[in-house]
């Protein structure tokens, strides 16, 4: 049976969010404030596969669910900066609890940016509570049916599926006489199913990132865009940008999905740092003249070189969120068009930022000694496998990027050139 939108027929156009003076320090201080609950619950969330229900509602009581969310919808509608800042300070408690948190949360931005006026109604629903995970590579399909689409597949790490009350994926449009089309669905949780197949593997343990199943689920018209979710077409604006008229909702999608996996590895960083500053702390020096190895320079030396590492890192995610948001707006404005090459200069940025932050965590995994850093149970093991495990994610892969990136930029450029032609 189509799903019965649970919309109600009096709901007023605009939804005021929970605490409507909030504001982005406090949102990132409450992140902050939540570090010692989430390392505390680190082995729990990675046996689990996901953090707990407590730490749920603690994070949709902080306002985190709703950072980039529409106001008119209940949201707060900060920028991407303060996202990527606040996803930080979360990864720096739990990093596969921020992997969780953040592909979940922060696409609320691509529904605002993709969907139409009475999809976002329906999907932001009647209290603002929203959460989907995504999977851009089209794994099944759509298929037109009487007043909508009906839906078959299999999607695997959808990273954050646990508490979402959403998924948007990517499909194929099968229509009769026409050729298949990418094209993005917004599905709810009524009509999928989330397998149990998440935790076997190295690291990111608590990342949810399971895998979702449909069969012959429905959806109705306006919850299907035809767009490809890695380079929609932004030329002409977005569906979010004239509704919302915030520019956030204007730009493409490979900078802010770089951006929120990036800004979790800074996170991971900043966690391998703290946790090495432990050890040095309460382990001392080989020698006669035995001291606290955080007064040795041997030990010192890593410290400074992983921290120099990620304060770099730590520039570049929140330089290029930035710039994200000044290209979209110059876009929207129409002062500068948002190229394809500007997205990809973005994601190739935030990858290197991703990889300053491994070579950091490496150095002080090694440098921490065998059963300080190695040992089963440790929070530098942790992180070391953490990062393992986000270094095969395709979006960190810069060496496969690159080329894309200079031929795209190449392509534009002689194209700009030949126009200039007589």
């Amino acid at each position: 049976m189509p799903m019965v939108s649970t919309l109600k027929k009096n709901m007023a156009s605009h939804m005021a969010p929970p605490e409507p003076g909030l504001d982005a320090e406090t949102l990132i201080a409450r992140a902050v404030a939540l570090r010692g609950a989430l390392l505390e619950g680190q082995a729990d969330a990675e046996a689990r596969g996901t953090y707990s229900p407590q730490m749920h509602k603690a994070f949709e009581e902080a306002g985190f669910y709703r950072t980039l969310q529409p106001r008119r919808y209940g949201g707060y509608e900060f920028d991407v900066p303060t996202f990527a800042r606040m996803i930080m300070e979360v990864a720096r408690g739990c990093p596969g609890s921020a992997w969780c948190l953040a592909l979940s949360s922060g696409h609320a931005l691509n529904v605002a940016q993709l969907f139409g006026e009475r999809a976002q109604t329906e999907a932001f629903g009647v209290d603002g509570h929203f959460a989907a995970a995504a999977r851009a590579i089209p794994s099944g399909t759509a298929t037109r049916t009487d007043g909508g689409w009906r839906l078959e597949g299999t999607w695997d790490y959808c990273s954050g599926v646990p508490y979402s009350t959403h998924v948007m994926v990517g499909v194929r449009i099968l229509e009769e006489g026409e050729a298949p089309q990418a094209g993005v669905a917004l599905v709810p949780r009524s009509e999928w199913k989330m397998l149990d197949n998440w935790g076997d593997f190295i690291g990111m343990r608590a990342s949810g990132s399971n895998s979702v199943e449909m069969h012959n689920a429905w959806i109705p018209e306006h919850f299907l865009v035809r767009e490809d979710f890695f380079a929609p077409n932004i030329s002409q604006g977005t569906e979010g940008a004239r509704l919302h008229g915030n520019p956030m909702y204007a730009g493409g999608t490979l900078g802010f999905f770089q951006t929120e996996i990036s800004s979790i590895m800074v996170g991971v960083g900043y966690a391998a740092l703290d946790e090495y500053e432990n050890i040095i702390r309460a382990r001392k020096s080989f020698g006669p003249n035995a001291v606290l190895q955080s007064q040795h320079p041997d030990h010192q030396r890593p410290y400074g070189i992983a921290l120099g590492k990620l304060e770099a890192a730590r520039h570049a995610v929140v330089g290029a969120a930035q710039e994200y948001m000044d290209m979209a707006r110059l876009s929207m404005e129409g002062k500068r068009t948002y190229l394809r090459s500007d997205d990809q200069r973005l994601q190739a940025g935030l990858q290197h930022a991703a990889q300053l932050s491994f070579e950091a965590v490496d150095m002080l995994y090694r440098a921490s000694a065998t059963s300080a850093g190695a040992k089963n149970g440790t929070r530098m093991q942790r992180y070391f496998r953490d990062i393992s495990m986000a270094r095969t994610n395709p979006g960190l892969q810069f060496e496969l990027k690159a080329a894309d990136l200079a031929r795209q930029l190449f392509a534009e450029r002689d194209q700009r050139e030949g126009s200039n032609q007589p």
